[in-house]
């Protein structure tokens, strides 16, 4: 990832120290209001309604690099569609759709192409009604805030408390930081920079998402080793939780407001993730079927 934001890594954070309450929240307003007026004003932000991004995609995978396309589709409050393709080994091509729309979980995969002989694992859909179908609908919540919060600095969705975290320092800036708190166990750490007071990153836990690709040969018997895979995987618990960093940057106006056209991501302190954005519409008029479940 060759844009990708290394020194950001360096930022040493300094919690502020507060001889009352009432001087942090003050701090805070200020540094909010600073960021949306650097964003377009308040009565622009309030103007956006929903946004569409599309462009190209980079990751990490197998330790190599897959890339391909991606496009973000938000209509606030409470609805969000993350549509990739990619097409990691030969010519099949991965389509995924997650997102969520109110209360239902948006949770789609096919693959074109590839072969018979090819077998791409990705996590499918949980079993309707279930524990895990509960927690994949706040983790789509969760996202669609987050995102939500770093494009708009407003979240809907779900309300959330802001209070000031202190200053964050690299080799080539500084960054005040705003501690986001939510529902449940939402939490964030919103960064912003110091000179344009827009967003620069976002910080929070979360579980590392993957796929695995491994190819079989379609004649023959059931490999055992491979049913015996299948079965480990299915039963193994979900994976930990880890530190998630977002980065934002290349900030283009459109339609009256600042939005960042890069992004980045790194999980568990590795980069894992790069979005080049080449559009971005700004209250775009989706169609019926956008957000519905298939």
């Amino acid at each position: 990832m060759p844009r990708f934001l290394v020194s950001l890594f360096s930022f040493l954070i300094t919690i502020a120290t507060f001889a009352a309450p009432i001087s942090g929240d003050a701090r805070t307003t200020e540094l909010l209001a600073k960021a949306r007026a650097a964003l377009g004003g308040d009565s622009r932000l309030a103007k956006v309604q929903g946004l569409s991004a599309s462009g190209t995609l980079s990751r990490a995978v197998n330790e190599s690099q897959v890339t391909g396309e991606v496009t973000l589709d938000l209509q606030l409050p409470d609805k969000m569609l993350r549509t990739e393709s990619m097409s990691p080994m030969g010519d099949a091509t991965i389509v995924t759709e997650t997102g969520v729309n109110g209360d239902t979980l948006l949770r789609h995969s096919r693959t074109i192409g590839g072969g018979p002989n090819m077998i791409i694992r990705i996590p499918g859909p949980p079993p309707r009604g279930s524990d895990a179908e509960a927690q994949a609908l706040r983790n789509s919540r969760a996202e669609l805030a987050r995102l939500s919060l770093a494009f708009l600095l407003t979240a809907p969705s779900i309300p959330l408390e802001f209070a000031y975290g202190g200053e964050a320092e690299a080799e080539d800036g500084k960054a005040d930081v705003i501690d986001v708190k939510g529902p449940g166990s939402f939490a964030a750490r919103l960064f912003l920079d110091k000179t344009s007071h827009r967003p620069l990153m976002l910080v929070y836990k979360g579980a590392a998402q993957g796929m695995v690709m491994r190819t079989q040969t379609s004649d023959g018997p059931p490999d055992p080793a491979r049913i015996e895979r299948t079965a480990r995987d299915a039963a193994a618990p979900p994976p930990p939780l880890v530190d998630i960093n977002m980065f934002f940057d290349d900030y283009k106006h459109i339609d009256g407001v600042w939005l960042p056209h890069h992004i980045t991501r790194s999980v568990d302190g590795k980069p894992t993730e790069e979005w080049t954005l080449k559009t971005i519409t700004v209250n775009p008029a989706f169609k019926p079927d956008t957000f519905s479940a298939k």
